[in-house]
């Protein structure tokens, strides 16, 4: 049987256009966000509640154009078209209640299972989501490492 290859991840961070019914939006290059962020969404509530896998993918974001703040909530994977971007070398894919990121490094975040993770985006700007891990998986150890390595801003 042929291999075949995966469907690539939408990560919160990159760029994409949009051709939902929103028209506002197109043609512009938008950044993608974890549609939870700035008020909550039922459908993402519903999903959580519902949700027995927290490692699936999200098939809905929210995006936003930087430039004048104007964001769609709850646009579905199928409405975004991303923008090829190549992320750095030491980015380490990783999700956080089924969205993912290129995540960087992590740094302190309370207790022994909490972290800011910090993540890259496709523009020059580092993001950062508060997590808490039910375990330290290998991937978490890898980001809290590189962020013993990072110099302190």
């Amino acid at each position: 049987m042929p291999e075949t290859t995966p469907e690539p991840r939408l990560f919160v961070g990159s760029r994409v256009t949009y051709g939902g019914p929103h028209n506002v939006l197109y043609g512009r290059p938008l950044l993608v966000l974890p549609c939870r962020t700035k008020s909550p969404c039922p459908a993402c509530d519903e999903w959580d509640l519902n949700n027995s896998d927290a490692q699936a993918d999200r098939e809905h974001f929210m995006i936003m154009d930087l430039a004048t703040g104007v964001y769609v909530k709850h646009a579905a994977l199928g409405e975004l078209t991303p923008i090829p971007h190549e992320w750095p070398e030491d980015a380490v894919p990783f999700n956080i209640n089924g969205y993912w990121y290129a995540a960087a490094y992590t740094t302190a975040g309370g207790s022994d299972r909490a972290r800011m993770v910090h993540f890259y985006t496709a523009d020059t700007l580092m993001g950062r989501t508060w997590c808490h891990f039910r375990e330290l998986s290998p991937e978490v150890h890898q980001l809290d490492e590189q962020g013993r390595h990072r110099p302190a801003f």
